[in-house]
């Protein structure tokens, strides 16, 4: 008889324990972080997969330098990472990542992304649950959000390591189709109800939504890193505390856009009209329907030509006077912010 220990070190959440039984083969490698701790890496695969698995998890060292730089070392440091392969596709379990998408690029090959990149989303989104959901939990499922809109936020954030802001962009806006903005994101407390699963796409675009109103990527990517590694590490948190610590750390009041994205069902609208009134002179007409009272924040304006202006916008009705050389040419900037146009 042959028996193995599985020790966690940590706190961890009841989901995230999980038994795997099987006749693993095992390799392994050690990341070195730039301070030179040392995390363990550890892999558990199907014998007939061992080579595949060696090429494929060859992307865990280049995304811990990236998640290292956005979110903090690696949170479970004593107990090692682990990739442990499944039947199934996969799951965050602390430590023991479960790992079944056949060793295939994006999920389970197919990039639904439509841009053209070659990760292996079930490594890099499972992964980035160690920091949201492993790390850093919700005091009740209502705010599951926290662990998926943010982990899946995390996707855009290796991207844009890897491949620039440009891409992760696209990346960011290719998870539009998969909206349906039919239910709140955040469920009703104490009744152990989740929100609804817009809470993965439509949570991370309002997460870039977020760093756009912020409008510093310097303070913007210091309160992501502060929200898991200091002011919730190993602890449980709801909605309020976790808005607060945004609020509090970059200086913006984000309630009220946390409450239409997360508590109600719409996006928000923003409603304009173009008046030619001189030789490219245009008045713009503008303003924001929304389910919440006195929402705020500003939008981008493509004037043709290589001109932008950002402008401020509420719930009344604003005009503003603009040159645009080519009205053509003019659009609103919806790849920066979450929310629908609607031209009067």
């Amino acid at each position: 008889m042959h028996t193995q220990t599985w020790f966690i070190s940590y706190p961890i959440n009841n989901y995230n324990v999980t038994l795997n039984i099987g006749n693993y083969a095992h390799f392994g490698e050690i990341y070195t972080y730039r301070d030179g701790e040392k995390l363990n890496l550890d892999y558990y695969v199907m014998p007939y997969n061992l080579e595949k698995a060696k090429a494929q998890f060859k992307q865990v060292k280049p995304m811990m330098e990236c998640y290292d730089k956005f979110l903090g070392k690696y949170p479970f440091m004593r107990d090692g990472y682990k990739l442990v392969e499944t039947p199934y596709l996969g799951m965050e379990h602390q430590s023991a990542i479960a790992y079944g998408n056949n060793y295939k690029t994006g999920y389970l090959g197919s990039d639904y992304s439509k841009i053209g990149l070659t990760f292996d989303y079930i490594v890099i989104h499972e992964s980035g649950h160690e920091w949201w959901g492993n790390s850093v939990s919700s005091k009740d499922v209502a705010d599951m959000w926290i662990h998926e809109s943010l982990c899946t936020y995390t996707e855009s954030m290796y991207v844009e390591c890897t491949s620039g802001p440009k891409v992760a962009l696209q990346y960011i806006n290719a998870k539009k189709p998969g909206i349906g903005n039919d239910k709140p994101m955040q469920g009703p407390y104490g009744v152990s109800q989740e929100g609804d699963g817009d809470m993965y796409n439509k949570g991370a675009l309002v997460f870039n939504t977020f760093r756009y109103v912020v409008n510093n990527d310097a303070l913007w990517w210091s309160t992501i890193k502060g929200l898991c590694d200091t002011a919730f590490k190993y602890k449980t948190v709801d909605a309020k505390e976790f808005m607060d610590y945004i609020n509090k750390k970059t200086g913006k009041n984000l309630n009220t856009l946390f409450s239409q994205y997360y508590q109600h069902a719409a996006i928000p609208q923003f409603t304009y009209s173009l008046k030619e009134t001189g030789k490219k002179k245009y008045t713009l007409t503008y303003r924001w329907h929304t389910d919440v009272a006195n929402f705020d924040m500003p939008v981008s304006l493509d004037l043709g030509s290589g001109t932008f202006e950002r402008i401020n916008c509420t719930n009344t009705t604003q005009t503003r006077e603009l040159k645009i050389n080519r009205a053509e040419k003019f659009r609103i900037e919806e790849d920066l912010a979450y929310f629908k146009v609607v031209k009067l």
